[in-house]
Formats: structure tokens, sequence, C-alpha cells
């Protein structure tokens, strides 16, 4: 599933970064910081400062310690250049059977990118903070160019980075002592970083001609889970004033399963931190088994067990972490520590009426699961390699094209079921409890447009159309005048396409300016109305599809269930697939559906064929259920 993620994503970022263009530092935007002054450029038009530091290095003592700010400079900082990504797998070289092999980015990767319109210095203007998305394993700054946002609709944007995977949320005891605070001792590293990047905006944005008082947080995947988990955070209160979360997991990882052993099934939500240390201590030889490593490990003192940890280089903890990865582990989430995210988690603040609470867009797009499931060789025929048909630089970024579903109708139903799920989890479930608590401020999309071209006689609408993080480049604008798309796309389909992001970059920045998108910056586009009973979301599609248009159809898991009994594509056994299979991550369907579900019908089956690890914790919570 990663390696899909980062196919499809390289072909969106080769894009927006094809559309870039980096010039030299220019007079006009030297501007003075806290901790310095810094110089960055103009491009189209607009003003872009590159690469500016907005906490130190987290190296050495400072890794998996809370961020802290950076250190004053001498003489004026060049911000033309941008930053290396934090440390992570390079490219589309994924986590293999060894843990992986292929590396790029630093430690040292806290620094940000402003896009801001030369017409800021006349009046202060809001502020959009956007945080990549990629599972918290990937992903950089250097992915996004907001000037199609800056240009259009008078916004500052700040592009920032922030740490990933077990650099970034990582709980062991003996990183505690008398030392740490509670920040240090959350190991929500990642979501301090975002918290340190809101606190720079904060103390600078105004040079910069942002207002300090009007930052709204937008991210997408991972990005959306990051801005829920600021969303829920009592340290990022007051620093943000909108959110969007695009797509994002609203849910949140055990602190204590993350310290501590994984059960006999290794079935967790999140990786055990002494789990990690035992493969680091097999990998070096020192014990032979895990057994010895418990062993080793237990009898190590917290002093010799952070000497080990920071001793080791970020490319063996991250093979480590993959090695250790439980059973439905799933993306990497902020833990429910008490201080940076609350004992109850992100969950919680949605029907706690008594938090202050801001604007906030939810969304996700029709067909997300299409990303991962166009990959599936049980339900695709791959073709054979690209080069012949396809641009040279497509061939590179997509080698081969999936050429033929094997049984539509089911793979209509798999992608419709788990998208609705993710709806369900990420948006739907989130603004009605919002709501019904009284935040009447909730917003909700579906992004539905899938007018993709065929390609050698495959229909990539239907085997890919609104897919996962297709979204995004409509949301950003940049990627309409690259002159591959301009090949690839027919000029009605582009035209029309072009119209649709328009339409949401309007609404995105009416929102951040009033926190009402409304019917958008330019006041043209359809109304888009608040979660209510009678109107429930938007659906965001062009001309040549659905348009644009208000429903009050929502989904909620007994609705989902209701129309997967009944639905005539699907026999019985398909039926109790789909509902095993979930939403393909372990935040998808309650598993003690499987006792209600056709009178029980599923538990007649043999499901062996599918992934044992769903299999095991269906059967824990049906035991657990009957002993209650």
């Amino acid at each position: 599933m990663k390696k899909t993620f980062v196919i499809i994503f390289s072909f969106i970022v080769l894009m927006i970064i094809l559309s870039s263009f980096m010039g030299g530092p220019h007079k006009e935007t030297l501007r003075s910081t806290v901790s310095g002054e810094v110089i960055g450029q103009i491009e189209d038009g607009n003003y872009v400062w590159r690469g500016i530091p907005f906490a130190k290095p987290p190296v050495g003592d400072l890794r998996w310690k809370a961020p802290v700010k950076p250190d004053n400079w001498e003489g004026v900082l060049e911000a033309t250049e941008l930053s290396q990504a934090c440390f992570q797998p390079d490219g589309i070289v994924l986590f293999g059977s060894d843990g992986g092999s292929k590396w790029s980015g630093s430690e040292d990767c806290l620094y940000l990118n402003i896009w801001s319109p030369k017409k800021s210095e006349e009046k202060k203007l809001p502020v959009m903070m956007w945080i990549h998305g990629g599972a918290n394993r990937m992903g950089s700054s250097a992915e996004y160019n907001p000037q199609a946002i800056v240009s259009k609709q008078d916004v500052i944007v700040v592009v920032v980075q922030y740490r990933m995977s077990t650099l970034g949320w990582f709980r062991h005891p003996s990183l505690k002592n008398t030392t740490t605070t509670e920040e240090d001792n959350s190991g929500n590293y990642g979501t301090l970083d975002n918290i340190m990047a809101l606190r720079w905006i904060k103390d600078n944005i105004s040079v910069f001609g942002g207002d300090p008082d009007n930052v709204t947080i937008f991210g997408e995947s991972a990005g959306g889970h990051n801005v829920a988990a600021l969303y829920a955070s009592p340290l990022a209160e007051g620093l943000f004033h909108k959110a969007i979360s695009q797509s994002g997991i609203a849910s949140t990882a055990s602190a204590l399963q993350a310290e501590s052993y994984y059960p006999e099934s290794r079935i967790s939500g999140t990786v055990s931190s002494k789990e990690m240390v035992n493969i680091l201590l097999m990998d070096d030889k020192k014990a032979a088994s895990s057994e010895e490593a418990k062993s080793l490990q237990d009898s190590m003192s917290d002093e010799e067990l952070r000497s080990y940890l920071r001793s080791k280089e970020a490319s063996e903890i991250l093979v480590a972490e993959t090695k250790a990865s439980p059973k439905l582990g799933g993306m990497t989430r902020a833990y429910n520590d008490g201080h940076v995210i609350r004992l109850d988690g992100i969950e919680a603040i949605f029907s706690d009426s008594k938090i202050n609470r801001v604007p906030i867009i939810l969304g996700t797009n029709r067909y997300e699961t299409k990303l991962f499931n166009m990959w599936n060789p049980k339900l695709i025929r791959m073709g054979e390699d690209t080069k012949g048909f396809l641009p040279w630089v497509v061939s590179w970024v997509l080698p081969t094209l999936p050429q033929e579903i094997y049984k539509p109708d089911y793979y209509d139903a798999v992608n419709q079921y788990g998208s609705d799920s993710w709806k369900e989890s990420a948006a739907d479930t989130p603004a009605t409890q919002l709501v019904n608590s009284g935040h009447e401020k909730t917003f909700v999309y579906r992004f539905d447009w899938q007018d993709l071209p065929e390609f050698n006689g495959v229909d990539l609408g239907r085997i890919a159309g609104a897919s996962h993080a297709l979204e995004i480049p409509f949301v950003f604008g940049s990627l309409f005048d690259s002159f591959i798309i301009k090949i690839i796309f027919k000029r009605e389909s582009l035209n029309s396409a072009k119209e649709l992001s328009d339409h949401m970059i309007s609404y995105w920045t009416q929102f951040a300016y009033t926190g009402d998108p409304a019917q958008g910056r330019d006041g043209n586009s359809p109304k888009w109305e608040s979660w209510s009973e009678d109107s429930t979301y938007i659906i965001l599609d062009s001309d040549r599809g659905k348009g644009i248009s208000m429903t009050d159809k929502f989904v909620s898991f007994k609705s989902l269930v209701k129309e997967l009994s009944e639905d005539s594509r699907l026999n019985k056994k398909e039926k109790c697939e789909i509902l095993y299979n979930g939403s393909n991550t372990d935040d998808g369907y309650p598993w003690a559906a499987f006792n209600e579900f056709e009178e029980g019908h599923c538990l007649t089956l043999d499901l062996s064929y599918l992934d044992r690890s769903r299999r095991e914790q269906i059967e824990e919570e049906i035991q657990e259920g009957e002993e209650k």
C-alpha cells in the first residue's frame, strides 16, 4: 500500500514541482524575524522564502525531545533554497522485507517555506499553513507550490515540515527522566513540530504581510490527521483560527501500547518502542532471539537505553520500526499522552461542548481506496510497461498501468464501501458530533471528480477516479498549466477541471478569510451550507460530472451495513469479504458486527485466505463480548 501511494503521489508531486521556478534573492524580500534577517526571491509576481528554520535541528540530545526555538543568526539568511526533507525512505523505494535500504532527507529538517502576494504590504492577509501527507512516514514541503492560491486569492501560504515515523512519534520509558518535560515525555514530536511552526507564525508572520490572528491550518491524509491532532491539542489553542482536514483520520494511537511489549497475538494499534529496541539489539548481534533481547533490554538501565537509542543511525531506527511493525498497525498517529493530546484521544474533542472550537472543514474523496485497490493483483490485471504510449516522464513515475478490472461490479462495491467507511470516520461522524454538541461552523465536502482520460483502451476514470490525494492539485491549482497535463488531457476535460479548481480555491480561501466557505471568495460558486439534518455536505465535481451541489445524504455505520446487506451486485460471501476487510485500516468497521451481519452468516464461512490478523481480532472481540 505504501508503494502504491508513492507512485501516484510522485506523479502529482512531479507535476507541481515542474510548475515552479527558483530565482535569486531580491532586495524587496528582505524581512526581519525574531531570529534575524531573511531575504527571499520574486516568482510569478509573488514573494517566496524557502528554508527558514522554525526550530533547532532535532539531532543529538534533541532527538525525541520537544522542538526548541532556533538560535539567532548574524547577517542575512538567504531563504532561496529548499531545505532537506525529514528523514524517510528514498523516492518510490519503500520498506521491503529487509526493512529498506535507500533513504533520503535529514533529521535536520524543521524548516518552512512562505509564499506571499506583493500586495500583502497594503494590509495584513489571512495565513494558511499546509501540513503535508504521506502516512506520517514520507513527504516534504518541496512537493507543494501554492503560487496559484496566493496569486488568485490574496492569502499567505506557509508550508511546513515535521519529524516522521518513529523519529516523530516514539515513546520509550527510558527517555523520561528528571530533566525532561511533559512535552518531551509525550512522544508526540511531530505534533509538537507543527505547534512550534504555529508559534513561529504567531511571532513572525506579520513582517511577511500575514495576520497572526487569522491563521488556517490545512492538510491532507496524514496531514489531515495532524490537523485533527492540532484541533484537539490544548497546546495549540489560540495559535490557529480555522481548520481544514482533507481525508484525515481522526483517531489516536495508544500511549500505553507504544510503551509496552506486544501481546502474544501481536495485534496493536501502534508500533511498540520496546519491540523496536529488541530488533535493534538483535540486528547488532547483542541478542540471538527476541527472548534474549527482551531479557537484555529489561536488564539495561534507563541511561544505557537512552544512550543506545540516540547512538543509532536514523536508517537503523526506521528499519527496526518496520521489522517491529504490529498486526493492524496502520499509519503513524498522535498518542493520547494526556498533555499534548487528551487522554480520551482526538475523537473526544468532537463531542465536547465545553471546548472553544474554531470553524472546521472535513472532507474525503468519493473513491479514496481506489488509489490502493487499483494495484491489487486480485482485483486488477496489470498491463505492460507504459513506454511508447505515455510521455517519458509519466512512464518514469507510472511504469505500469492497470489494464483490466476482473470483476467490475465487485471492484466498484469494494471501493464504494471502503471509501464510505473512510468518509464516515473522517467526516460524517465527527461533523454530526460537532453539530450535536453545538458547533455550527462545521462544513463537509466530498470530492467526486473522475474525468480522467483513457490510456491504451483503459478507462482510468473507472479504475482510479476520485481516489485518495487526487483533490490536492485542485486545491493548489498549480498543476493545470503543465505541458505534460496539456498533452494527456483533452481540452474540454482540462478546462472543466481548471474551473472546478478555481471554485475549490475560492471556497478554501473564503473560509480562511471568514470561517465560512459560503459562495467562495469570488462570490460566484454554489452556496456551501454548514452541516445540518437538511443539508449535510457539498459535492465537488466538474460540469462534465455531477457539478457542485449540496446533498442531505450522509454515511453512518448503520446506513453503510444496511446498504451492504441489500446490495444486489454482491453475493453473501462477497459481502462478508467486504465487511471483513473493512476500510483497509485498523479504523474500519467494528468487528463485532460479524455477530449480527446476515444473521451470523459470515461466521460460518472459511475466510482464512484473508488477512489472518483480522480474523484473530474478530475472534478476540467476539470472545470478549460473550464473556461480558
